[in-house]
């Protein structure tokens, strides 16, 4: 029987530098080069592109997922998507020069438990500024 080295993923505790390995680690997976800065996680889900990257000399570090939504005109009677109840931990901004809204989402590191929370922590923000933009279309 082939034995498997499962190494289940590092808990982060709150800790600045355990986000930080993270995301290197996810930055070097995908192929995206690094550089010398903070890395910055570009993932794409169709017309959907997130970016990700880590506030870490904040008062108190949060993980910014940025969401550009795919190309469209101004919804003139569109609400503010953080204007309803339970999207709290962001702000949007329409992108004249794009023509896409862009939905920001502060994450604090004490919600992120690991590399898989930090994932899901993506995909929520992802989703739920993609269910904003069905609502109003």
């Amino acid at each position: 029987m082939q034995q498997h080295n499962y190494a289940p993923p590092e808990e982060f505790g709150g800790s600045v530098a355990a986000v930080l390995r993270c995301m290197r680690e996810l930055v070097a997976l995908t192929g995206q080069s690094q550089g010398d800065g903070p890395p910055v996680l570009e993932l794409q889900f169709d017309d959907v592109v997130t970016t990700t990257s880590l506030a870490a000399e904040a008062p108190h570090p949060f993980l910014c997922v940025s969401v550009y939504l795919p190309r469209r005109e101004l919804a003139p009677a569109a609400a503010p998507p953080l204007a309803g109840p339970g999207y709290a931990g962001g702000e949007w901004l329409w992108d004249a020069s794009e023509g896409r809204y862009i939905i920001l989402h502060n994450i604090g590191i004490e919600q992120l438990v690991d590399e898989t929370g930090l994932l899901d922590a993506i995909l929520t923000a992802k989703d739920r500024a993609w269910a904003w933009l069905l609502s109003v279309s």
